[in-house]
């Protein structure tokens, strides 16, 4: 069970099974999913048994995922997570927030915590992310914490922007 983790502004806690119904709705939204589901999301039902699964079966592992919340307000706006990057062994962060927090420095500010505390509790090296190549808004993300672009790869079955950051970089910038 991951530690919760707080900013200024934020509460990041581990996901429960009662925030399930919340990321389904937010998979749902086609603002949300344009970039993650380019020919349509997932049925309600399937996306139900698969977080189900996920926050059940505690993934991932390795890693962990965060509900993000405003602090001192019980309710969630995204999430926040450290995660295998399919079958390279690479550690990923990724996240993803209803569209109500977009604009607001959420996804930079959870991020970046969760970025720390990847490199200095779990020793991760290095952290790794993917978007889509259309994706400003979350390139914008992975820069503001750090992470450098390195061109585009072949994962999850599309070419999208790699970008990463090592262990040692990370800790000599702070």
């Amino acid at each position: 069970m991951p530690p919760d983790l707080d900013t200024a502004r934020l509460r990041l806690r581990p996901l429960r099974l009662d925030d399930l119904e919340f990321c389904v709705a937010m998979n749902m939204d086609p603002d949300v999913g344009r970039y993650l589901f380019p020919h349509g999301p997932p049925m309600a039902a399937e996306q139900r048994d698969n977080w189900r699964r996920k926050i059940t079966g505690g993934w991932p592992q390795p890693g962990a995922i965060w509900a993000v919340e405003w602090a001192g307000v019980e309710m969630m706006l995204g999430w926040c997570a450290l995660f295998f990057l399919e079958e390279s062994g690479l550690i990923e962060i990724g996240y993803r927030y209803a569209t109500a927090a977009w604009g607001q420095g959420v996804a930079t500010e959870a991020a970046a915590q969760v970025l720390d505390h990847g490199f200095r509790e779990l020793a991760f090296d290095p952290i790794v992310a993917v978007t889509h190549p259309e994706n400003l808004g979350s390139q914008q993300v992975l820069k503001k914490i750090g992470l450098r672009p390195g061109g585009l790869q072949f994962h999850y079955g599309l070419d999208l922007s790699f970008f990463s950051l090592g262990r040692d970089d990370y800790l000599t910038s702070r």
